[in-house]
C-alpha cells in the first residue's frame, strides 16, 4: 500500500538523522535510496514529496525525545538529552 510507504517515509526522515541527511536535497537518489528501505512510492507520490524541506525536518526532529529517535552515532546522547532533542 503505497500510502504507508509516505508515512513510513515521513516516520524515517522525523527520526533517523543519518537518513535525514542522506535523503535531502531531494533528488532522484533520494527516492532510491527510500526504495533500498522498502518504501516504494509512485510517481505522483514522488512529486508531492519533492517539495519538502530539510529544514522543517530538522526543527520537528530536534523536538523530539532522544529515546526515540536515531542520532548520528556521533552525536552524544547526553549532550543531545541537554540540547532538548
Amino acid at each position: 500500500m503505497s500510502q504507508r510507504s509516505v508515512e513510513k517515509l515521513l516516520g524515517r526522515i522525523i527520526t533517523d538523522d543519518d537518513f535525514r541527511r542522506s535523503f535531502f536535497p531531494i533528488r532522484s537518489g533520494s527516492f532510491e535510496l527510500a526504495a533500498t528501505h522498502g518504501l516504494d512510492l509512485t510517481s505522483i507520490e514522488r512529486s508531492a514529496l519533492s517539495s519538502l524541506r530539510l529544514r522543517s525536518f530538522e526543527c520537528l526532529a530536534r523536538t523530539l525525545d532522544p529515546r526515540i529517535s536515531r542520532s548520528s552515532a556521533s552525536e552524544d546522547p547526553v549532550v543531545a538529552g541537554e540540547r532538548g532533542y
